[in-house]
């Protein structure tokens, strides 16, 4: 009897370690990094994410914001789904650089963001660096680089030599030490530890609750489109994704509106009109606006609808005015418009040819966007354009209301 009660105790230890060793890794945390970081920072930072409870760190590309992550960890493949995912990075505009005497000062900025799969809760946290170097001979050459080229020490490849080389080196060192320390700081309380077990449905109806009908749908394919929960969820949903439908046209006729194209925002109203959940008293302010507005003309008469319906808009319907905004003023449609709380990031890969081509164009669209954005969270926004998902700014603009008009810039 002793014997079989050991053995019996024997087998609930197994089993009981194999449940733990399970849990130990059941949470996958993406882990990237956007600018000029060295790999060897890179690794301590996974290292950092890994020791959290039960989490394993997965080194990533960072393929965007929210939709792009949604669509490559959770709708994708099997193979790369993840629970959560961080960015860290360390954006080469935010350095500035002073001298006094013979000694070089710099100030930074590195930013964290967190991402859960499963309910789309986004985390952001910006820390300042200041750091000086002593430096015997060329300071005004030292501190005339250009912020690309901390860089170097990443890919090991000097541009510059001797002391301006040692202490530009050992500046970023300590720059990168201190993001270390900084990224472990926060992860001590940082919400990304409640982490769970990614769950996709609980994903898809975070989209549906955002607007985002398209991706909650690639969701529901992913998870098993006859699976007897995905088809209750997504016959629950049909109003939801009637709706975002809807709104998305809604958003694109104010984007034609924004860009001045009157003739296709009516084209665009009339199929919104036709749309189950369209509003007809919002359908009506616009076509009243319409009726006394020339084609190919961005005019003031657009404010007030703008100013009305644009905070109103769900995130789908505010990605589909920006791109339709891109589309009308610089003939390219964004390949993905990324929305935060206070800034709007415009992915477009032929922006650098089209920039030499119609410089006025695209800084009037991003000055726009940026407008919009203001509109939309009722605060100071901004807008940046780029040709990739981790590519660095080609146009920055900002609004306040305060402003008369956007103002947009080179980086």
């Amino acid at each position: 009897m002793k014997k079989i009660t050991a053995m019996l105790l024997g087998a609930a230890i197994v089993v009981v370690a194999a449940a733990a060793g399970a849990r130990a890794d059941q949470i996958k945390i993406g882990v990237g990094v956007i600018g000029p970081i060295s790999p060897q920072t890179e690794a301590d930072i996974d290292q950092i994410v890994s020791k959290l409870p039960n989490v394993k760190a997965v080194p990533i590309q960072p393929p965007g914001g929210v939709d792009a992550c949604v669509k490559r960890f959770v709708a994708g493949d099997p193979d790369d789904r993840l629970d959560a995912v961080m960015i860290v990075s360390l954006p080469t505009e935010s350095f500035q650089s002073s001298r006094d005497s013979n000694e070089a000062k710099f100030t930074g900025a590195y930013e964290i963001w967190t991402l859960n799969l499963s309910t789309l809760a986004e985390d952001r946290h910006r820390f300042t660096f200041t750091d000086s170097e002593h430096v015997v001979g060329g300071l005004t050459a030292f501190l005339s680089l250009p912020a690309q080229a901390f860089a170097e020490r990443a890919t090991g490849k000097k541009l510059i030599s001797s002391d301006q080389w040692q202490a530009f080196e050992a500046v970023q060192t300590r720059v990168e030490a201190k993001l270390v320390a900084a990224t472990k700081l926060y992860l001590a309380t940082a919400s990304i530890r409640d982490t769970t077990p990614l769950m996709p449905l609980e994903t898809a109806k975070a989209l549906l609750d955002r607007g985002d009908g398209e991706d909650a749908m690639a969701v529901f394919k992913s998870a098993g489109i006859n699976n007897p929960d995905v088809q209750r969820m997504i016959a629950a949903a049909q109003g939801q994704l009637r709706r975002s439908a809807a709104n998305a046209l809604l958003g694109r006729a104010l984007g034609a509106m924004a860009g001045g194209n009157a003739s296709e925002a009516r084209v665009i109203l009339a199929d919104y009109e036709k749309a189950p959940s369209a509003e007809s008293s919002r359908a009506d302010s616009i076509r009243r606006v319409l009726a006394y507005v020339p084609d190919r003309h961005t005019d003031s008469s657009y404010d007030g609808v703008m100013k009305t319906d644009v905070p109103a808009l769900d995130h789908q319907a505010f990605v589909a005015m920006i791109k339709q905004l891109f589309r009308e003023q610089t003939g390219s449609s964004p390949n993905d418009v990324i929305v935060g709380a206070k800034d709007v990031t415009v992915e477009d890969k032929e922006a650098p040819k089209g920039l030499k081509e119609q410089l006025d164009s695209y800084a009037g669209a991003l000055g726009r966007s940026a407008w919009l954005m203001s509109l939309k969270c009722g605060c100071d926004a901004g807008a940046v354009l780029t040709s990739e998902a981790v590519g660095d700014a080609l146009l920055k603009a900002r609004y306040s209301p305060s402003f008369t008009r956007p103002q947009v810039g080179l980086p």
